[in-house]
């Protein structure tokens, strides 16, 4: 072999091999940014090749027995950094360039092999005896054998594991109690990460011979879903009917973060108790790590819907609650009630036109109803006769428009009210609204409001102005419009609200102006 100066190992062949392979680390080091360490550790590899040749050129004119050993070890070396770099150069960066995914014991697999090809060739080379050792390790190697089977049995237990696909990076598995996703299957064990953080590490022997529960991938989805429960009771008192309509109309109406849409959420009667029915609220979670979290969202839509609709949830037969009441203690909790309703009424300017009589006759017929976080208080396009009175909170108001996304339009806060076109005139919402944290509200029927509308169809008249003033204003802000103009906006709209409440709500024909006699 040629030499170059006082190095006769060091060739221009093995000089164009080190500039290619530190160009080519050089790249993979930019590249690859989660594989840098490891290629560093393959430039300081391939600089104790160098090393080793430099003393094997030294051995021969010192100790010329040590010159071939020195030689050996240069090139086993400089062929494992190679191999490195190229094991880099395929799993690192090509296959993930084509979206292969490929487990990390067959990356090991193929190195492992591609290091014993190097180390027989690298013994051809040098005309050792390759029967002699393979005859001679037979021995040992049944020793080894014996001696390390269980390991042996999890390194073959890892393999069927990737050679069958079952059990993959990223699938969330049940473990016995232990539930949590598969970060990756090694030689010996594959690890386990916890909803709590931790890593449970299954020898692969013990789990190719127990049972794993593969939590949501049923039917071979591709993205897992897992059905979960939620419990809750109701006093038997209340219809079976109007509890499971109403909590399943409490789920779906909204769409809840991490519920799937389709399998839609239901609701089931699970079973009768000594003073209570069991129920069951039934939905898909579509990602597996926010299982109490959504579950206590699921929870809290339901307890709200409940309480909406006035239906308490259960307490055990045998709870005792004792409350000492003092005298005037019931009518003191009334007039708190009475104050309350009345003040939601006198915060509503549309209501201005009703006397203290008035209001009072409608406060009754005021009923609360909470919100949970995200609930949709209104649903557009739906046909309700309700108004609502916002009295805390706050909440967003979103259009949905054919062929593109919902957007929120504004927000509303607390002293407002939304839905009185509903409850006025019966035309679908308009528009949906969504609370922004919690919220309370009181909310009015069209029977209720009818009552009082009869007895002095004249607040229609108010009533009617009161909303054309609303509605013409924000188009005079948005239009520019003149005085003359938005007055006589104000009174066209005015008559057309006037004529659909009078025909909503069935109101006898306004008495005729007097005729002036033109004198």
């Amino acid at each position: 072999m040629p030499g170059t100066g006082v190095f006769p190992h060091l060739s221009p062949d093995s000089i164009r091999l080190g500039a290619a392979f530190l160009l080519g680390a050089a790249l993979l080091f930019v590249a690859v940014r989660p594989a840098r360490g490891h290629v560093l550790r393959l430039v300081l590899l391939w600089g104790g090749s160098v090393l080793l040749r430099i003393l094997s050129s030294q051995a021969l004119l010192n100790l010329p027995s040590a010159a071939p050993t020195l030689h050996f070890l240069a090139l086993l070396l400089q062929g494992i950094a190679f191999l490195g770099l190229a094991a880099i150069l395929v799993f690192d960066l090509l296959l993930p360039l084509g979206r292969v995914s490929v487990p990390r014991i067959a990356r090991d697999l193929a190195v492992g092999l591609s290091w014993v090809g190097l180390l027989l060739w690298l013994f051809s080379v040098h005309q050792v005896d390759v029967t002699g050792i393979v005859a001679t390790s037979a021995v040992v190697t049944a020793v080894i054998g014996f001696s390390l089977q269980d390991t042996l049995a999890n390194v073959m237990g890892g393999i069927a594991l990737q050679l069958e696909g079952a059990v993959e990076p990223g699938d969330w598995v049940k473990f016995g109690d232990t539930s949590g996703r598969v970060r990756e299957t090694a030689w010996r064990h594959t690890a386990i990460e916890t909803r709590n953080g931790d890593t449970l590490l299954v020898p692969n022997s013990v789990l190719v011979k127990t049972p794993l529960l593969l939590c949501g991938k049923a039917g071979g989805r591709t993205v897992p879903l897992e059905r979960r429960w939620v419990f809750f009771g109701v006093d038997h008192r209340t219809a079976p009917a109007l509890v499971l309509e109403t909590v399943r109309e409490a789920l779906t109406r909204e769409p809840i973060p991490n519920v799937a849409a389709e399998p839609a959420p239901s609701v089931v009667l699970m079973d009768f108790r000594e003073s209570w029915a069991s129920y069951a609220a039934r939905y898909w979670l579509t990602d597996l790590l926010l299982d109490d979290p959504t579950d206590s969202v699921v929870r809290t839509r339901v307890a709200t819907a409940l309480k909406r609709a006035g239906i308490p949830l259960s307490m055990p037969a045998h709870a005792n609650f004792v409350t000492v009441e003092e005298e005037g203690h019931r009518a003191r909790h009334e007039g708190r009630d009475r104050q309350a309703r009345l003040a939601a009424l006198e915060s509503v300017p549309l209501f201005a036109a009703l006397t203290a009589e008035e209001r009072e006759r409608l406060a009754p017929g005021l009923v609360r109803a909470p919100f949970a976080p995200g609930e949709a208080m209104v649903v557009q396009g739906r046909q309700v006769h309700d108004l609502y009175i916002l009295t805390h909170g706050a909440a967003d108001v979103r259009i949905t428009v054919p062929g593109t996304p919902p957007r929120v339009v504004s927000r509303i806060a607390a002293p407002d009210i939304f839905g009185e076109m509903g409850m006025l005139t019966g035309e679908p919402r308009r528009a949906t609204v969504i609370a922004v944290g919690e919220t309370e509200c009181w909310r009015l029927g069209k029977e209720k409001f009818r009552e009082v509308l009869h007895e002095r169809p004249a607040i229609a008249e108010a009533i009617s102005r009161i909303l054309a003033s609303r509605q013409v204003e924000l188009v005079a802000a948005t239009e520019g419009l003149s005085e003359e103009s938005r007055r006589h906006r104000i009174e066209a709209e005015h008559e057309t609200l006037l004529t659909r409440i009078e025909r909503f709500f069935s109101l006898g024909p306004r008495p005729q102006a007097p005729e002036k006699d033109g004198r």
